[in-house]
């Protein structure tokens, strides 16, 4: 049932509306009326109307200024305009008051009914739209989990923090640059370190799992990845405090004021390791920092990477970064390669602790390890790559800009010949893959059995063979024996079922369907245009 109310100055008005609506709407009731603006106002406080008939001429009070007041209490109610005069200046107020009915008197009976039905339907379409946004809501509730647990996952196999990862915080409303990891570990003992019943902890940790999250989600604005083992992974967003130990101070407070609540609930002791805040394209470090802190905790509840570890060190030999790097060599990704590279010597660049001799000898470092992925994936030396001098030109450069350079050069190139490497390769396995189906093309050959020849997995040569020729394995072999049927069919006088069987089929019906899909002609067609064709051509030559 709507509910309405009816203001007007004129008692006359208001029974003929109540009437009409009466006999008229069902669905409609008369909650209240009132014949001037502070009437009306004090009855919709109190009544709470769905729609509103409002004249605009009224002693005190305006209908215009009581629609405002009105509205501020209750800005979903929807209004209708009666007045005995089409007033322009009113007319503009009350549009830029979100009114958008007017009717004039002496009230029409089917403009009122008709006004009412439409404001109705508003109100219906505004209800829907409601209930669509809250199922929508709901339904994204029981989806975020996941997205979070997909989140902190792409984190511990350090992916790249590419467009995918920023989808992941654009859905997730995390908008900051950066931010720090807290590890949660629970189990049996008295340090982080020696926490024993580390399953049996993790199938009480995963009972105790959504009071857990929605413990840290009350607390602090996160994203809470899922119970692994018995450890919770929960990323912060922040922004860099300028001073460090104030930042570390409230992350402390805020590990203890969690570690609280969830004690309460679970029955174990119960450990926190606090990273360092970190741009969000290095967390993974953040990460390994928290780590540390509970791995080098001595029975702290709560640990804090600074605390355990002291100053932050600047690192400039990253295991991460490097096998990240490296990945990116082995894979012929040059760009991914060179993004890898240029983050770490950005690190030793702005290290001013550094000499340049240092820098310079920490680049030797890298390179060295470069070189010998070069010379694992069997790159030969040729004239831009040398195995024994290259450290010797390295060493002759005065300059951290012009090494950097240099090592992005070799990088490339390297880069560059694993790839066509890998490509050559990839050529030889066809190659072999094309000789092994036509030399063996008349036996039932299986795709599993020319895997294991070549010595590759059957899903790693599929993908390959498609690639480099543009037919999966069945459709080449397809191929070679439909050309092989034809030769036969030119030059011997076989029959279909002998041509049939001679290439690698069983079936003859079967062989007659595949050579007309391929070739457009009947097998019996094709043996008389061109046995027809080698008949005339003896002929004429006698």
């Amino acid at each position: 049932m709507y509910k309405l109310m009816v203001v007007d100055d004129e008692q006359i008005v208001i029974d003929a509306v109540t009437h009409i609506i009466h006999n008229s709407l069902k669905n409609v009731t008369v909650v209240a009326t009132a014949k001037n603006g502070r009437e009306a106002i004090e009855k919709a406080r109190t009544n709470r109307p769905d729609m509103i008939l409002m004249d605009i001429r009224m002693p005190g009070i305006n209908g215009i200024d009581a629609i405002s007041e009105i509205k501020r209490n209750n800005s979903d109610v929807l209004f209708a305009i009666i007045s005995a005069y089409e007033h322009f200046d009113f007319a503009k107020k009350a549009m830029e008051l979100g009114v958008e009915h007017y009717i004039l008197k002496p009230i029409n009976r089917n403009k009122l009914i008709d006004t009412i039905i439409k404001m109705i339907s508003l109100i219906h379409e505004r209800e829907e739209r409601k209930k669509k946004e809250l199922e929508t809501i709901e339904k994204l509730e029981k989806v975020i989990p996941y997205l979070e647990q997909g989140f902190i996952y792409s984190i511990l196999m350090n992916v790249e923090f590419d467009d995918e990862l920023m989808k992941y915080m654009e859905i997730l409303d995390m908008n900051q640059t950066g931010g720090y990891i807290m590890i949660m570990q629970f189990g049996d003992g008295k340090t982080a370190k020696s926490l024993s019943n580390k399953i049996g902890s993790g199938i009480v940790g995963q009972a105790n799992y959504p009071y857990i999250r929605d413990i840290f989600k009350f607390k602090c604005k996160c994203i809470v990845g899922p119970v692994l083992i018995n450890k919770i992974i929960v990323y912060i967003p922040s922004e860099k405090f300028d001073n460090e130990y104030d930042f570390r101070l409230q992350t402390i407070s805020l590990a203890e004021d969690i570690q609280k609540s969830v004690r309460i609930k679970m029955n174990m002791e119960c450990f926190i390791g606090i990273g360092s805040c970190k741009k969000n394209q290095d967390i993974i470090e953040s990460y390994h920092e928290a780590a540390k802190a509970l791995q080098y905790n001595r029975g702290e509840p709560i640990s804090s990477f600074r605390d355990i570890c002291g100053e932050e060190q600047n690192i400039v030999r990253d295991f991460h970064a490097t096998k990240n790097m490296i990945a990116k060599i082995e894979m012929g990704n040059e760009e991914g390669a060179i993004t890898a590279f240029s983050k770490i010597t950005d690190r030793i660049q702005h290290n001013e602790g550094l000499s340049f001799e240092k820098k310079r000898s920490i680049l030797i470092e890298y390179m060295v390890i470069v070189h010998r992925k070069a010379m694992e994936a069997g790159v030969v030396e040729d004239a831009s790559v040398k195995y024994d001098d290259y450290i010797i030109e390295m060493i002759n450069l005065d300059r951290f800009e012009k090494l950097v350079v240099w090592c992005l050069n070799r990088i490339r190139y390297i880069t560059k010949r694993i790839k066509a490497g890998k490509a050559e390769k990839g050529n030889c396995i066809i190659e072999r893959a094309k000789n092994y189906i036509k030399e063996y093309f008349h036996e039932e050959i299986t795709l599993e059995e020319l895997s294991k020849s070549l010595n590759i997995s059957p899903q790693y040569f599929s993908r390959l063979f498609k690639e480099e020729t543009g037919y999966n394995f069945i459709e080449y072999l397809t191929f070679v024996r439909i050309e092989h049927s034809k030769l036969l069919m030119q030059s011997t006088d076989m029959s279909i079922k002998e041509i049939c069987y001679r290439v690698g089929y069983g079936d003859p019906n079967y062989f007659s369907r595949l050579f007309k899909k391929n070739t457009g002609l009947s097998p019996t067609t094709y043996i008389n245009m061109n046995r027809e064709v080698v008949s005339n051509q003896s002929v004429s030559m006698t």
